[in-house]
């Protein structure tokens, strides 16, 4: 990597102070991160929920490995006037601090966003909880299962029955922590400019919604109707020996797709005139389709619809990707080690230039108690008395 490309460090200076658990809050301040910040994850003695999510490992799973990679681990007891106190003295000298808990709770622990800028008058705050901190629902936990069923991603994504159909990934709380991300640095702009602070509002309720904009919008227009699809011909079709995805834009698009299957008589059928009337029949030109492709291999499709400029790629599953041409020259996975992993590749961060395998590992529990208490500015004697009373905990 070249010296020009590793300056490119936005938040360089940022200190975050990311007490949020789980994937959405975490992911957030992980976008400041890999743009240059500092993030101290401040955990409870059972640590982040997250940790326990899917596949884990002595205390590290797949999703808290990858939404707190390169952090500093501290780990604070919240519940106890002590462990409070610390959060505050470090919140003293943070820029952000980011938290995910229901609303009210800030509050009870005396943390609320009052109190934060009662000590340090610039902070942002930003919070995401399931619904928001107002409303008849503002109480309920939410999850990404449980949002992605209320805000009709699971019915967009249904069956060709109509069976509602949840996105086989946490796409809600991704978006979520890309959204808060976004707002999240134009907090900071803002802070940097002015000196102003200020509190975000965040919900995974409003980030699923603004995320399918499109097709809820659709939804609308259509009175509710069952989605159409939008372009036709557009789908995954078998070749002799795997899939490939083809996807018709324009009308011209759609005529060099039947020149390069040697069916220029498709052009002037009137069941594929437009995309209107290709619509009305997807079934049938889908069945057209599915009769061709099987008899080529399906680098030579793809490579014949490219050369026809037909848009066209592979179906492929994560490790066929891992060893896709183009994800290589881009560099899009870096090889990481993790101590209870071991090695596994890391997406890239796309915009950023700070990339995974420059940075630590996502931190164990507490991992770097000590050293975050001395960066704060305490004394050893006040470290000690934390430790010995259980207030924090050092791993």
């Amino acid at each position: 990597m070249n010296t020009a490309t590793t300056q490119f460090k936005p938040f360089d200076g940022v200190r975050v102070l990311d007490m949020s658990q789980g994937l959405a809050g975490p992911y957030a301040a992980q976008m400041l991160l890999m743009m240059g910040a500092t993030v101290v994850k401040v955990e409870p003695p059972q640590g982040d929920w997250g940790r326990v999510m899917g596949l884990a490992r002595n205390g590290h799973s797949a999703l808290s490995v990858i939404a707190n990679w390169g952090k500093k681990g501290i780990c604070v007891d919240a519940r106890n006037e002590q462990g409070r106190e610390v959060i505050k003295r470090l919140v003293g000298c943070s820029d952000l601090v980011m938290e995910s808990f229901r609303p009210g709770v800030m509050e009870k622990l005396g943390l609320g966003y009052d109190v934060l800028k009662s000590l340090n008058p610039g902070i942002v705050l930003g919070s995401i909880s399931g619904f928001g901190r107002s409303g008849p629902h503002a109480l309920r936990a939410g999850s990404d299962s449980i949002l992605q069923a209320a805000t009709g991603m699971a019915a967009m994504n249904g069956t060709d029955e109509g069976a509602p159909r949840r996105v086989g990934m946490l796409a809600v709380d991704m978006i979520t922590g890309l959204y808060a991300g976004y707002a999240l640095s134009a907090a900071i702009h803002e802070q940097r400019a002015s000196g102003v602070g200020r509190h975000l509002d965040l919900s995974l309720l409003g980030a699923s919604m603004a995320f399918q904009a499109m097709p809820m919008v659709e939804s609308f227009l259509q009175g509710g109707e069952k989605r159409k699809p939008v372009t036709v011909p557009s789908g995954n079709f078998d070749a002799a020996d795997g899939q490939l995805s083809v996807v018709c834009l324009r009308n011209e698009m759609f005529h060099a797709l039947a020149k390069a299957l040697g069916h220029e008589e498709w052009a002037t059928d009137p069941r594929f005139a437009d995309n209107e009337a290709r619509q009305r029949n997807v079934d049938t030109l889908h069945d057209l389709l599915a009769g061709i492709f099987p008899t080529q291999s399906r680098e030579y499709w793809i490579n014949r619809l490219n050369q026809a400029g037909v848009l066209c790629g592979p179906v492929n599953s994560y490790s066929s990707l891992r060893e896709d041409a183009q994800v290589e020259a881009l560099h899009l996975l870096a090889d990481v080690d993790h101590p209870d992993f071991g090695a596994f590749p890391f997406p890239a961060f796309p915009g950023a230039q700070r990339a995974a395998d420059e940075l630590p590992p996502a931190p164990a529990l507490g991992q770097h108690t000590v050293d975050a208490l001395r960066g704060a500015g305490f004394a050893e004697a006040e470290i000690h008395n934390l430790l010995s009373s259980g207030a924090c905990m050092q791993a």
